[in-house]
């Protein structure tokens, strides 16, 4: 499947119409990339050689980008979490909460941690 791409150009343009779209800014594992829905379906934002999709390294970055190309305001999506984490991390909580050990006072779990770190 090809990804759709626009060039910043064209977004700037698009942002001076009155058709209907909008932009969001999705967290990927190396950083922001920007998408345009409208009509024509999700584009991802090309960088300003127009060679290849944008990535920023700052949800700061993104807004003066956008900013500059006439876009005032869009949307934040945060990296979706593997399928199965909230499970997974339920099961963890609750084994520890249903652990039938003593509980360790905080001064000494953390006299515990700091002596565990100087045999490192």
């Amino acid at each position: 499947m090809t990804t759709q791409t626009i060039q910043p150009s064209m977004l700037a343009m698009l942002a001076n119409t009155e058709n209907e779209f909008s932009v969001s800014a999705q967290a990927q594992d190396d950083g922001w990339v920007v998408y345009v829905h409208d009509k024509q379906g999700d584009r991802v934002l090309l960088d300003l050689e127009g060679k290849a999709a944008a990535v920023f390294d700052a949800l700061r970055a993104v807004e003066q980008r956008l900013f500059a190309l006439g876009i005032e305001q869009f949307e934040i999506k945060r990296l979706e979490k593997e399928n199965g984490y909230d499970d997974w991390l339920y099961a963890e909580v609750r084994e520890a909460l249903d652990d039938p050990a003593p509980l360790i006072p905080h001064e000494e779990a953390t006299r515990r941690i700091r002596a565990a770190i100087k045999v490192k």
